[in-house]
């Protein structure tokens, strides 16, 4: 019985990410800005991914804002210098991951 109501507090799964629109808007802003370099061989696939970066950088801003503001919400109001860190250091982080798939995917389509 115990098991049972372990297991169906489990059953919901990880909270919803409400950042994960803002992402998905920076993420396809960027992917399409990057493929069209994928035809364009006197640009290099580290390149294209700068470029495509470059462009979407206000789309990149409201991810990061959002990311930021999440994590100020999450965190107590006496940690809020930390909570930007962290928020800001998150998205960051997942632009570097953007930036090195981009890469791949141009990389690829060659």
């Amino acid at each position: 019985m115990l098991a049972a109501v372990l297991l169906a507090g489990c059953a919901g799964g990880p909270p919803e990410d409400p950042t994960e629109p803002a992402y998905q808007r920076y993420w396809q802003c960027a992917y399409g800005a990057a493929m069209p370099y994928a035809a364009d061989y006197s640009v290099s696939p580290r390149s294209a991914a700068a470029r495509a970066q470059s462009a979407c950088a206000n789309v990149y801003r409201a991810y990061r804002d959002a990311r930021i503001n999440y994590v100020r919400s999450v965190v107590p109001s006496h940690d809020r210098d930390m909570a930007t860190t962290l928020g800001n250091q998150a998205a960051r982080e997942r632009r570097k991951m953007v930036t090195q798939r981009l890469i791949e995917l141009v990389a690829e389509a060659r």
